[in-house]
């Protein structure tokens, strides 16, 4: 114990780790005086590992030295760490690993030592954490490879509003292969995406069309495709437009790639968001990062919110203004319509839904349902079908069940 403390303090890459809670706690051990500061920063110890989900030292050390934030983590993660560099790391972990490995009955041998002998019976009913396994550098570095580091290393999903991003925890795990019809619009965006994971300049994106036609549910799938495991979606609230630019900023110093997503993307006319998006699309003197690219999904193709009096409006050149506001979508270098499907590809989704789910319905009897539901819900997208679809599955089971 008497060489932990120096031991801590010889890190030099991954010095940031004197800042997490576990070795504070073990620092605060080592620098205690008292009986009560050494037992206090003993069980600091054990609850700090705790509460961050770990069992033993040794995990709690390999997630932060993975997911922390650090210089060395973009270096390997970009390639450019250089051998003098890993070395230091390397050298860096294998003095974390002998301290993840610190024996707990070790250490309250030590205790006992240090402590009056009345504190023996407390320290004795001390818990204790389990013996962890040797922290492996490769296995970091690999992780740094495939993940990155930093927050970005934690998810695939995240949400941007007023200047603060968080973790989805629970994304949407809707797969291309739970997905029917559209197959020229997904293989598109699919495709405009890969040309940017392979490190190209790539195409912004705009879906637009009927509401309930899969728009939203193509993008959020892209994350879930295994080829894809260094993209990272940010979806962009829309009272947080304003702050694009920023966001842009934010993420092109970063290893992942980056979709910037908007949603049922409209603007009312004096929108501040409208003219930052449309510099962020049509690029100013500063560049768009390499590794983003904003997708936008629209139910109207020009985004604007139109009156009749905006057309009969009292402004000079009232033309050139309504040209400017409808050319947004122009600027998408992609653009691809999501519109309602025709009856036989409506009819065909619900037979193929049912079909998938094994419901115990005849071709015949589903033509008749998907013909009564769409009258009596107004429309042909694949969300009404969907909703179809579920109750004639709740049918089924109450039949099976009665």
């Amino acid at each position: 114990m008497e060489l932990l403390k120096a031991r801590l303090m010889s890190l030099s890459v991954y010095k940031h780790m004197l800042e997490t809670a576990p070795v504070r706690a073990l620092l605060d051990l080592c620098e205690a005086e008292s009986p009560e500061a050494r037992i206090g920063a003993y069980t600091d110890l054990l609850h700090s590992v705790w509460q961050e989900g770990r069992k033993t030292l040794s995990e709690s050390l390999a997630w932060h030295l993975k997911f922390d934030e650090t210089f060395i983590g973009s270096a390997v993660a970009t390639g450019k760490a250089e051998p003098w560099l890993l070395n230091a790391a390397e050298g860096d972990i294998g003095t974390l690993s002998q301290i993840g490995l610190l024996s707990a009955g070790a250490v309250k041998a030590w205790l006992r030592q240090k402590c009056p002998q009345e504190y023996g019976p407390i320290i004795e009913h001390l818990a204790e954490l389990p013996q962890g396994a040797p922290l492996q550098p490769e296995e970091i570095f690999e992780s740094y490879r495939k993940k990155g580091c930093g927050l970005f290393a934690l998810g695939r999903a995240f949400h941007w509003e007023k200047g603060t991003l968080t973790q989805v925890n629970q994304p949407d795990t809707i797969s291309q292969a739970d997905m029917i019809d559209y197959e020229f619009q997904r293989s598109a965006v699919i495709e405009n995406t890969r040309v940017m994971l392979s490190g190209k300049p790539t195409n912004n994106v705009l879906l637009y069309g009927d509401s309930g036609t899969g728009k939203s549910a193509t993008v959020k799938s892209l994350v879930n495709l295994p080829e894809f495991y260094n993209l990272r979606l940010i979806e962009i609230a829309k009272n947080s437009l304003d702050e694009l630019t920023e966001l842009v900023r934010f993420v092109g110093k970063h290893t992942q790639k980056f979709i910037l997503y908007i949603d049922d993307l409209s603007f009312e006319q004096e929108d501040k968001g409208f003219s930052v998006l449309k510099t962020a699309l049509e690029g100013g003197l500063e560049r768009r990062p390499d590794n983003v690219a904003i997708y936008a999904t629209s139910n109207r193709r020009h985004m604007i919110r139109e009156t009749f009096a905006d057309r009969q409006g009292d402004e000079v050149h009232a033309r050139e203004t309504l040209e400017e506001r409808s050319s947004l979508s122009e600027r998408f270098g992609l653009r691809l319509a999501y519109l309602a499907l025709d009856k036989k590809r409506y009819t065909d989704m619900v037979i193929e839904m049912c079909r998938r789910l094994d419901l115990p319905y005849t071709e015949e009897q589903l033509r008749v349902e998907a013909n009564r539901w769409e009258l009596q819900h107004g429309g042909r997208t694949p969300r009404v079908a969907m909703q179809l679809v579920e109750k004639l599955a709740g049918q089924a089971e109450k039949l099976q069940n009665s």
